[in-house]
Formats: C-alpha cells, structure tokens, sequence
C-alpha cells in the first residue's frame, strides 16, 4: 500500500465549524415557525442549514477511522476504543443535559412563560446515557442530540469493520462498505445510521484514499457509485454535504485561528445553541412584533451561543477531550496529528 503524508487536517476546523453553523441558523430561522415570516430572506436561506448534520456525518465517517489508523487500532482494542469514545462525548452530553432542564426549569418562573408546567421524565432521561431514548420512542431533552444515537452507533460499527477496511484483500473492505452503505434502503428509520450509511460511506473512502489504500481510479470509481446512491435515496441538495469534506479534506487547506476556534467549539455549539440561542428567539417572539429587529436578534442568539459554547468548551469538553487523548492503543502511534471529531 502507498503511503501517503498524513498530519493534521487543519482544513476539517473550519468545515466543522460552518456544519455547526449552518445548523444553528436553520433551528434559529426555523425551530419557532411563528417568529420569522415565508418570505423573509433569513428563513428562506436558512431551510439549508440542516445540511450541516449531513457533514458531520461525513466528517466523522472520515475522521474516526483516520484517528483510529493513527492508534494502530486493532479488533483486541474494541473496548479501549469505546471507551474513548465515552470519554471524550460523555460529559459535555451530560453537561448539556444538565444545562437544558436548569434552563428549562428557570423558564416557568417568567411571566412571559406560555408552555405547560416543569416535568421531568425520569425514564426518558436516564435513557439519555445510553442514547436509547430512540429505540423506545422517548423524547430527547435536547432535538439535536438524536444525532448523537446516530454517531455512537458509528462508533460500534466502525470499530466491528475498521480491519477490514485496511485489509489486504480489498474485496472484504468493498464488501463492508457495500452492506453498510446498501442496508440504508432497507432499514429507513430516522433513528438508525444504516438509513445515514451511505453519507458515513462517502467519509470511510475519503480516509482509505487518503492513507493510500485505494488507488486514484478506485477511490473515483466508489465515490461516484456511493454519490449515485446517496442521489437516489435523498436528493441533490445531500450531494453537497457529501461533496464539501471532499473539497475540504483533498484540497483545501485552512490554518488560522478563526477556523481553529470555530473547530473547537462545533460539538459545544451543536450542545447548547438550542437552550441559549433558541431561547432567546423565543423570548424575541414573544416580546418583539417587527420583524427586521426579529432579524437582526437572529445573529444576536447566534453570537451569544458562539460565546457560550466557548465557555462550555473551556470548563467542559476541553477536559474530557485532554484525558481521552490519553488512552492509546499501541505503545508507538504512526506521526499523525488528528484533532477529535466534534459529533
């Protein structure tokens, strides 16, 4: 197999960073339908943003093989990998769990307060830890964290297949790759990853072209057939989220601090722009009738959400990424930097 240059992929920081964007502006154009109206130019180009899931997905069909290539991961390692894993998403979930019904209980003390009073469903929370809340149909605290069920099924499936997808005999990846990638037409559920497989597919061939397992005209060759199917089973609109980590992973190459911050706060973004930023949309709805000032506290929630994921990133996700790191899985890792996916 060809080696390749591998390092740190600073271009991803910045993709990161705009997924993570890009879905804090469709829930904030669009998580309360009464606050901007059809036709107002930050709704209509907001209907997108919920693309920026769709990359992630991507991103981390990409990054979590790419990492675990690093490690020198092998099948004898499935523990040490999930609970990595665990480590490094585990606190800031929770912590966000935590922040979002403090949050929601500080909201029926306001006079402005319309919806029923503060419950919680302590069987539909202690769900939460396992991510289950899918499989029995209980509602999350937090609408983005199905995302999460669907990453950590990523988790146990790449960790199954990550040996075939640098085996020797490359019909055993094609194979793997096949079944995940084609299980998404049979099992559609919205809550299991094989209906996203496909999206997961795209990233799993960015990494074994990048390391050199496939060659040019094999790696085009697999891309276009998984970009047919993802065309077949969504629409076009899911051809731009698969092609962006692309463009960014093959080509681009972005360094500076600005792309650097925005990658370091994506997965505390994604955490807390609901409860901070959704909620100041919705006080906005109720307090403010004109509508271009409803616009303008649009990037008002999305500032104050990319503050306050900083400071969650700082004093909760930074931690728990520091001491993932430290569990390895061999005493000599190839030279290759590769920052922690944020989900």
């Amino acid at each position: 197999m060809e080696k390749k240059k591998l390092g740190y992929l600073s271009s991803l920081d910045l993709l990161r960073g705009l997924a993570a964007l890009a879905v804090c502006y469709f829930h904030f154009t669009h998580g309360n339908p009464d606050f901007l109206s059809k036709t107002n130019l930050l709704y209509q180009s907001g209907r997108y943003g919920f693309l920026g899931v769709d990359v992630f997905f991507v991103i981390s069909g990409f990054v979590i093989p790419y990492a675990m290539y690093r490690g020198m991961y092998r099948f004898k390692n499935f523990g040490k990998f999930l609970l990595k894993r665990v480590i490094r998403i585990e606190p800031p979930f929770i912590a966000s769990i935590i922040l979002v019904i403090a949050l929601n209980w500080l909201s029926t003390l306001s006079p402005y307060y319309r919806g029923a009073g503060f419950t919680i469903d302590f069987t539909a929370l202690a769900l939460h830890l396992g991510y289950l809340n899918a499989f029995f149909q209980y509602p999350w605290v937090n609408d983005v964290y199905w995302t999460l069920a669907i990453e950590f099924q990523y988790y146990i499936i790449i960790a199954l297949i990550f040996p075939l997808l640098i085996h020797s005999k490359k019909y055993y990846s094609f194979i793997a790759l096949g079944v995940f990638g084609m299980m998404g037409f049979f099992i559609t559920g919205h809550n299991f990853i094989f209906n996203y497989g496909l999206l997961f597919v795209v990233g799993i061939l960015l990494f074994q072209f990048k390391i050199g397992y496939l060659k040019d005209a094999e790696f085009g060759t697999l891309l276009l057939i998984a970009l047919l199917l993802i065309f077949v089973k969504f629409d076009k609109r899911y051809l731009v989220a698969a092609l962006l980590p692309y463009f960014f992973i093959l080509y681009f190459d972005f360094n500076n601090k600005i792309s650097k911050f925005l990658g370091n706060i994506s997965y505390s973004l994604y955490l807390v722009h609901i409860p901070i930023g959704g909620r100041i949309i919705n006080i906005c709805e109720t307090l403010i009738q004109s509508e271009q000032i409803r616009s303008v506290f649009v990037f008002v929630a999305l500032a104050v959400s990319i503050f306050a994921a900083w400071v969650f990133f700082m004093v909760i996700e930074k931690p728990a990424m520091e001491l993932a790191k430290k569990i390895g899985y061999a005493k000599k890792q190839i030279n290759l930097e590769v920052k922690p996916e944020s989900t």
